[in-house]
C-alpha cells in the first residue's frame, strides 16, 4: 500500500499514537497527532526527515481527540513555535477546564503538560484546509470526548485516531464519560461507514495504515457488540489495558507498585457501570470475580505479555 506522496505516518506502538506529518504540497507542513509527551524530540526529527522542514514551520497541530498518547505532545511543540492547535469544540472544552479525571489522566500513571485549543472544530461537516490539503471533520465520539476523524474525499485518505483500528477501536470508559459511550461508538461507526466504500487508505491511531475500510467497519461493529454484552470482560480489559500503558509510561514501576495501581482502579471502576442493559443478557461465561482475583489475573497476562511481546500485548488505550 503506497500513501500520497505528501502524507507520512509515524507508527510508535502504544505508548505513543500515530503521527500524521502532510508536507504541504507547496504551502506550509502540519501535523495531525503528536504522540505521548515523551517522544516530542524523535516526532520532531521525523518530521524534519519527512517534510523537509522543522516542525516549528507547520501551519497547525490538527487533534484526532485529548488523550495522552495522542496530544502530549502538544504543549511542547507550542512552547517552541507557537503552532495553533485544532480539536472539536468538544474537545476544546476539555482542554480549557483540564479536569484530569475527564482526561483520563487520574489513576492511570499517565502525563500529558497542559496546553489550549486555538480553533474549535464542529460537530460534522466543517471542511479544514490544513498542510496542503482540504479535510471534512467527522464527529467520531465514544471512544474519547471530542474525538474526530480527518476524512480528505480527494483521494480518499481518511484518519481515525481511536474511533477504528484495522481491528478495533480504542477502548471505551463509561466511569468517566458515561454509559452512553456504547451508543455514541455505534454512530461513530454509522459515520465511518457512510464513507467506507470511498476510502482508499485509512490512517488509525495505533497500528499501520490499511485499505479495507469497509471490513474494519464490520470487524469494529462485532467488537462493540462483544462489549456490550460482555460487561465484566470488558472491565477486565480496561483494567488490563490501563495496567499495560503503565508499565510503558513508567518502566520502572515495581510489581507491588503495579499491584496497588491495578487495585485501586478496580475500587474506581465499579463493575455496575459496565454493561448496558439494553443489549441482552450476558454471555454465561461472563461472570465478575472478586476485586483481588481481577488483579491477580490482570497482573499474570501483564507479566506474561511482558515476558513475550515487551509488555504490549493487547493494549488498546
Amino acid at each position: 500500500m503506497t500513501l500520497p506522496y505528501d502524507v507520512s505516518v509515524l507508527v510508535r506502538g502504544w505508548l505513543h499514537g500515530s503521527c500524521v506529518a502532510l508536507s504541504g504540497r507547496g504551502g506550509p507542513p502540519a501535523l495531525i497527532d503528536t504522540g505521548y509527551h515523551t517522544g516530542v524530540a524523535a516526532l520532531a526529527a521525523w518530521f524534519e526527515a519527512s517534510t523537509g522542514r522543522p516542525i516549528e514551520a507547520a501551519e497547525a497541530i490538527g487533534l484526532t481527540h485529548i488523550h495522552s498518547d495522542h496530544a502530549g505532545g502538544v504543549a511542547a511543540l507550542v512552547a517552541r513555535s507557537g503552532t495553533p492547535v485544532l480539536a472539536h469544540r468538544d474537545a476544546a472544552a476539555l482542554a480549557e477546564g483540564w479536569d484530569t479525571r475527564l482526561l483520563w489522566l487520574d489513576g492511570t500513571s499517565q502525563e500529558m503538560p497542559r496546553f489550549a485549543v486555538d480553533r474549535a472544530l464542529a460537530s460534522s461537516g466543517e471542511r479544514v484546509d490544513l498542510g496542503g490539503r482540504s479535510w471534512e471533520i467527522l464527529w467520531t465520539p465514544g471512544h474519547a470526548v471530542g474525538g474526530v476523524a480527518w476524512w480528505c474525499p480527494e483521494d480518499g485518505v481518511l484518519v481515525t485516531g481511536d474511533a477504528l483500528w484495522e481491528d478495533g477501536f480504542g477502548l471505551l470508559n463509561p466511569w468517566v464519560d458515561g454509559p452512553g459511550v456504547f451508543d455514541l461508538t455505534e454512530l461513530a461507526l454509522d459515520r465511518l461507514s457512510a464513507i467506507a466504500e470511498a476510502v482508499r487508505v485509512v490512517i488509525p491511531g495505533h497500528g499501520a495504515p490499511f485499505t479495507d475500510a469497509p471490513a474494519a467497519v464490520a470487524r469494529a461493529r462485532s467488537r462493540l457488540t462483544y462489549l456490550r454484552r460482555n460487561p465484566h470482560r470488558h472491565r477486565r480489559q480496561v483494567l488490563f489495558n490501563l495496567a499495560a500503558f503503565a508499565s510503558l509510561a513508567r518502566p520502572d514501576m515495581s510489581q507491588e507498585a503495579m499491584r496497588e495501581h491495578v487495585r485501586e482502579a478496580a475500587r474506581s471502576f465499579a463493575p455496575a457501570v459496565v454493561g448496558d442493559v439494553t443489549a441482552g443478557s450476558a454471555d454465561s461465561a461472563d461472570r465478575e470475580p472478586g476485586t483481588e482475583a481481577v488483579v491477580e489475573e490482570v497482573l499474570s497476562a501483564l507479566y506474561r505479555g511482558k515476558s513475550s511481546t515487551s509488555g504490549t500485548s493487547g493494549v488498546s488505550k
